[in-house]
Order: structure tokens, then sequence, then C-alpha cells
């Protein structure tokens, strides 16, 4: 694929509520079709939607060449996965309900709210159907690509070391400490009492610590910060200039072991523990191994869709009608 992913799944993620739109009830008129696939139409509407999605996403506004070279890997990245999906389809890959339900919730608590969420599925023009539909579909792709081409990828110990060897700077870091929390979460909206309630509950656990109750069991009971809770509050390493003010002020002021009090942050109440610290140097091999591993297989899952992509385009009708150069011959 030309776009970076992980999986189709970017559809619904990178850009937010915009799926396929392949698969749109009305067929666009003539000059709004951007290619065919085996007879079933890719929108210029939906190329535009990637386009921007993607643009939005630089630092900088591309210039008229990037924007180019942008539309030509989202079409090719819209291909690609209707190819998948026809695929799938093919296959007799199967996706019910519920998980559809579930991908639906997993991609609205992505939002703010409730209203920011709709908000994001009119501004699209999207039914609740037709996203259900799209879902679907975005599913059936990641599941066929899951039952094949992504089955058994093993990244060896020599890959690992290799990369790590090639790339060696980038896993150089500052001076930091490692800490874990608690966090009492309160509203940005939240009243005086509200606060005073989540403060009186990180006082009462920063007691059961200083009595000797483990940090990571009550971070995992009690902890409102879902990305940490279940692994005992854990942070991992950071530096200065990483955290929330108020919060990395405490944390650098404590050494290994020890407890902060109580500390308010935009987030709400935390209670901060610092479990280690360490020099400026290079993180060793053991410690990046996981993200190192990640690396390597995403690279190794793209080259296998690649590849059974390539496939699939080779047997299929594939017509692209020009995008930005009218007078610029379709290529095949």
């Amino acid at each position: 694929m030309v776009l970076p992913s992980r999986s189709f799944g970017f559809l619904a993620s990178l850009l937010a509520l915009t799926l396929p739109a392949a698969s749109l009830a009305a067929a666009p008129a003539a000059d709004e079709v951007a290619a065919r696939v085996n007879g079933v139409v890719i929108s210029r509407e939906s190329v535009r939607e990637v386009v921007t999605a993607l643009a939005n996403n630089q630092e900088k506004p591309p210039d008229d060449k990037q924007v180019e070279q942008i539309t030509r890997a989202a079409l090719d990245s819209l291909i690609a996965f209707e190819l998948l999906y026809q695929e799938s389809e093919r296959r007799g890959v199967k996706i019910s309900a519920a998980d559809v339900d579930a991908a639906i919730a997993r991609n609205r608590a992505r939002f703010r709210s409730a209203q920011a969420y709709d908000a994001a599925l009119a501004r699209r023009g999207m039914s609740a159907e037709d996203l259900r539909r799209d879902t679907r579909k975005t599913l059936a792709v990641n599941r066929l690509l899951e039952q094949t081409v992504w089955q058994d990828i093993q990244i060896k110990p020599a890959e690992i070391q290799r990369f790590y060897d090639e790339n060696r700077e980038q896993f150089k870091h500052p001076a930091e400490i490692r800490a874990s929390h608690i966090l009492i979460r309160v509203s940005a909206g939240a009243s005086a009492a509200q606060k005073e309630k989540a403060k009186k509950e990180a006082e009462v656990l920063l007691q059961q610590l200083k009595q000797g109750a483990d940090f990571a069991a009550l971070a995992r009971q009690h902890s409102q910060d879902p990305a940490t809770a279940k692994s005992g509050g854990d942070l991992g390493f950071f530096s200065r200039d990483t955290m929330e003010a108020s919060f990395e002020k405490a944390a650098f002021a404590l050494k290994p072991g020890e407890l902060s009090g109580v500390v308010q942050t935009p987030y709400g109440f935390h209670i901060i523990k610092v479990t280690a610290q360490r020099d400026a140097g290079y993180s060793p091999p053991a410690e990046v191994k996981g993200e190192i591993t990640a690396v390597l297989r995403d690279e190794a899952k793209r080259s296998k869709q690649d590849q059974l992509v390539a496939e699939l385009r080779k047997k299929a009708k594939v017509e692209i009608l020009p995008l930005l150069k009218p007078t610029e011959p379709a290529k095949h």
C-alpha cells in the first residue's frame, strides 16, 4: 500500500468516518468517476476525501506536485481496497452484526462526544446504514488479510538485531525517569463539588499507599486512565518537556521509590510514583524489542498485502480516469 497504515482500518481511523465511497448507493455522474474496478465505481469524491485528510495531517500545506502524488496514492489505495473487498466476497468472508456494532462503538469512542460523532457523520453525508455497510466492508478486508497473507508472520531475533544496529540513533534518549500514576479523572466542566469529591478519592488512595498498599494493584483497580490502568499505571520512561507541566514538575522532583502527593492537572488528580531513572544514552535492544518487532511485522504485512493486491490487479479489469490533468492518458 502507498498510504501509511497497519491495516485497512485507516479508512475508519485516519479519516475518522471516511470509508470507501465506492459502495455509495447513488452512482456518481460520469464526470465524477475516478476509476472502475471490475465495474464497481470509485468516485472522485472518495479520492478527494482521502486527499484532504492526508493533506491536513501534514505539517504544512502540500504543493501542487505533492497534491498530485497524494491523489495518485489515494486512488491506488481505494482501488486496492476494492480489489481486496471483492476477493473477500469471492471467498465468502462473513462479518456478523455484532462485529459491526463493536467496530462502530470503537470508532465512536475516538470522538469527544456523541454530538461530535454525529456531526462527523453529517459532514460526510453518511447515514447509519451507510456507516454499517462500509464498516462491514472494512472488517471483511481486514479479516481476509488476517486469514491469508498476514498469517504466520515470524520476526527472527537476527532481524530485530539488524534493525537495531542499522537504526541505533533512533533509540538514543535524553536523561529520563520511569513513573507510574493513578488518575482520578475530572471532566472539563466539573463542578467544584465534583472536583472536591475526586480529590478526596485520590487522597484516600494516597493514604493507603503510605500504609503499604501495592501501587500497581491500586492503579489497576482505581485508576481512570484506560491507557495505563491495566499495566498498573506504568507510563514507561519519559524525559522532560513531554508531559503536562504540573505532572512533570512533580514527577521529576521524586527519586526512585518515592511517592508524590495528590497532583492536580487538567485531567484530574494524580498520584505519581517514580520507579527508575537513567542518564542519557541508548535504549538496549531488549528494551525496544517489542517496538522493533511491531515495525518489522507491519513492514512484512504491507509487503504481503502489496503482493496480494498485485496478483488481484493482474486478473481484474481496472479502468482509471484522469484525475488531475484531463489531457493526461489514463494508466492501467
